[in-house]
């Protein structure tokens, strides 16, 4: 498919708010948004929410949205019972997958090839506000998955979002109030017991507070790795005719020992990694230990000034921590082994301030609707690193003799001391405006939203005394056609201004700052709700500049040519493009009792005249990135037993590569999952639920492939067989 011959698109955004409020036509347009909103939350049983939170262009429906929204809902997030959020997520969509998750400390999503960290979500609309490693969920109301250089419309975290963004709602009382109290187990041997209460007070119910804790410790399948895990929240809300508020104050924090069980710098092996050994098996030591942190709090708020204008805002802070000590192995030149690298002390601190204030509008100019939006943003992200003054010393360790016995004998001593200067000390401030309008036509069947972002970005490293500043209106056009309730066609075009990226490289130190730089999008696609069935169809495009490193190693092309002048380290150069198609499709069959969902995607990603990590030009496909990915799952209400719901899942991920070059690859592989759960009322209004499931059913031992900075390769060893039983009291 030639994506580069497909015109720019312009496009619109389902506001559906050119709904409005006077004439009997106007009424009858307004039933039918509500007819809307049952598309996806029916064919998913309630997983997907059919509203969602785009920022600047507010609180829109999903179905008819002109860029590729996903929203799971606070339901599907119980019932799936992933250990963090990022599994759960990856579970689902197959535009993604997770990295780190369960079996790592460090968490974040791929989005069409593109890496998100966990520290760029954003919480009720405030960028930065989930955290620096964050796996919590205990908070979550719903999880927004906003596909593709969604800066225009959510704002930008102060680290990029160039893939997409994720935001979450967090969890507000119910009218009926919130009482439940759970406890599960986790194989190995973990225990987990967690509360959901909440309530609303005042005559008209506008007054809310919902309470909700979780704990979860023990030791994980994985020999010698176990977690700590503790998270807590709170909400107070107010709902009254013209403002609705909200305060969240959200803790978290999870030890865990033997984790990072990765091996990174596989690009540089001169053949293919050995087999990926068991899930049981790890190739960390235990005595490695990480422990994140990460309290936030924040106020959000919408008040509507007047019965066609509506004013949001918020602001919120984050301070997170990340501590503990890890090696970085790394693949060994025949790929038959690997090293397990140096371990040494490490304490990373993260403080992040974000707020945001949005207006938008509506009116009416003859035939023509009209929806305006106006919001600015401010993010400041303050970065400090401080490293231990000791390292161990490395050792190989050869897979194919018993890994324990060589872990038991690694150096463990890393010290108590610590480097007197930080090895990373950084600040990043971005400030925004955006703007954009929406015009619709024929009873507001064609859609056309033109806008953008005006976005200053300044960074500064306090080490190397150096500072980076850069300024630039991001435009954004979208249309959509929605000739009936149940169609959407759409279009849109979007470039993001993203800082330069700051160099996390524990292991060399490097703190090399790169400029700014923009990203573009260019997206198809096509909705369509049959009734009990919901199918959506894309196809997309984006591209990213590369950028010089900035080594000082003799005899690459970037020596070469620095020394002619014509080059520095982090300038811009070359590309990566990732263009994709795909396919969803989500059923509500046999009244309501079978439900399947099915996702594929089929990516495309190379890079041209592309900076690799060695400072090298490269021109081939971007390592790690699977062609394939395909995702399916099922639920079925028996009818055999009352309340008994089985379920299945499907997650296959094709081949990708090492290398640009195509030489060694990393296997494709099947996972499979299998669950029930049985529901059982009681008098008094009381609920039992008794669910359990069994992940990897056939032990697959696999690589969870990665990809870090320019072309670097990374593979976590895939979790094993892993079974869970949980029981839910409401009352």
């Amino acid at each position: 498919m030639k994506f580069k011959y497909l015109p720019l698109a312009l496009f619109s955004l389902s506001v559906g708010i050119a709904s409005a409020e006077t004439t009997p036509h106007q009424q009858e347009l307004q039933n039918v948004v509500v007819k809307r909103v049952r598309a996806l939350s029916k064919a998913s049983d309630g997983n997907l929410r059919d509203t969602a939170n785009l920022g600047l262009l507010g609180k829109v429906h999903a179905f008819q949205v002109p860029i590729t929204v996903v929203n799971y809902d606070e339901k599907y997030l119980n019932d799936s019972q992933q250990r963090t959020l990022v599994d759960a997520i990856a579970k689902k969509d197959a535009s993604t997958w997770q990295f780190g998750g369960e079996s790592n400390t460090l968490t974040g999503l791929y989005f069409r090839g593109y890496q998100l960290d966990a520290r760029q979500f954003s919480v009720n609309g405030l960028a930065g506000m989930y955290g620096t490693q964050g796996t919590s969920s205990v908070h979550i109301g719903s999880a927004q998955l906003i596909k593709g250089a969604s800066t225009a419309v959510t704002g930008m975290d102060p680290e990029g979002a160039v893939s997409g963004a994720v935001n979450m709602e967090t969890k507000k009382a119910s009218n009926k109030g919130n009482r439940k109290i759970s406890t599960a187990w986790f194989s190995d041997s973990r225990g987990q017991v967690a509360a959901d209460l909440g309530q609303r007070f005042g005559e008209r119910k506008e007054w809310g507070v919902r309470v909700n804790g979780l704990m979860r410790a023990g030791d994980t399948p994985r020999e010698g790795y176990d977690e700590n895990n503790k998270e807590f929240s709170v909400n107070a809300d107010y709902r009254g005719e013209r403002l609705r508020a909200s305060v969240d104050s959200i803790y978290a924090k999870r030890k865990t020992h033997g984790g990072r069980a990765r091996i990174q710098d596989i690009q540089n092996a001169q053949g293919r990694l050995f087999d990926a050994p068991s899930g049981d098996v790890n190739l960390a030591p235990s005595w490695q230990a990480q422990n994140t942190r990460s309290q936030t709090n924040m106020a959000t708020f919408e008040y509507d000034a007047t019965d066609n204008v509506q004013i949001t805002g918020g602001i919120g802070y984050n301070d997170a921590r990340y501590e503990g000590n890890f090696a970085s192995p790394t693949a060994s030149k025949n790929g038959l082994t690997y090293q397990s690298g140096r371990a040494r002390l490490t304490d990373q601190r993260f403080k992040t301030l974000s707020m945001n204030l949005a207006a938008r509008g509506d009116f009416d100019l003859e035939s023509v609707s009209s929806s305006w939006n106006v919001a600015y943003d401010r993010i400041i992200r303050k970065r400090l690193t401080y490293q231990g003054a000791r390292q161990t010393t490395a050792a190989t360790i050869n897979p194919a003799l018993d890994i324990p016995t060589q872990l038991a004998a690694l150096d463990s001593n890393v010290g108590t001391t610590w480097n007197p200067n930080p090895s990373i000390h950084s600040k990043v401030v971005v400030d925004s405006l955006a703007l954009a309008n929406t015009f619709g036509v024929m009873d507001n069947q064609y859609r056309l939203t033109l806008g953008g972002r005006y976005q200053m970005i300044k960074q500064d490293n306090y080490i190397r005394q150096t500072s980076v500043d850069a300024s630039r209106f991001s435009p954004m056009a979208m249309a959509a056609w929605v000739p009936n309730p149940n169609l959407t066609v759409y279009a849109n075009y979007m470039e993001d201004l993203e800082p330069g990226a700051v160099s996390t490289d524990i292991t060399t130190g490097d703190t090399t700052m790169a400029d700014p730089r923009v990203s573009r999008q260019f997206e198809i696609g096509v909705r369509k709700n049959w009734g009990d069935i919901v199918t959506t169809l894309n196809a997309f495009q984006i591209t990213r500049p590369g950028y010089w490193r900035g080594s000082n190693a003799l005899n690459t092309d970037y020596a070469r040519l620095a020394a002619t002048g014509s080059v520095y380290a982090g300038k811009e150069q070359g590309k990566e493009r990732n263009r994709g198609i795909e396919l969803n499709a989500y059923a509500n069959l046999m009244n309501g009792t079978l439900r399947p969902n099915f996702g594929l995607m089929y990516l495309q990603s190379r890079v041209h005249d592309y900076p690799n990590y060695a400072d090298n030009l490269v021109n081939g496909v971007q390592v790690a990135n699977p062609r394939i990915i395909a995702k399916a799952g099922v639920e079925w209400d028996t009818p055999y037993v009352n309340g008994l719901t089985l379920n299945t899942s499907i997650s296959h991920f094709g081949k990708s590569y090492q290398d640009t070059q195509k030489q060694y690859a990393f296997p494709s592989y099947t996972l499979v999952d299998v669950g029930a759960k049985y529901g059982l009322k009681l008098k008094n209004n009381q609920n039992v639920t008794i669910s359990g499931a069994v992940e990897n059913v056939f032990n697959k031992a696999y690589w969870q492939v990665q990809r870090g900075q320019y072309d670097r390769s990374f593979a976590v060893v895939g979790m094993p067989r892993t079974f869970w039983l949980k029981a839910d009291w409401s009352f």
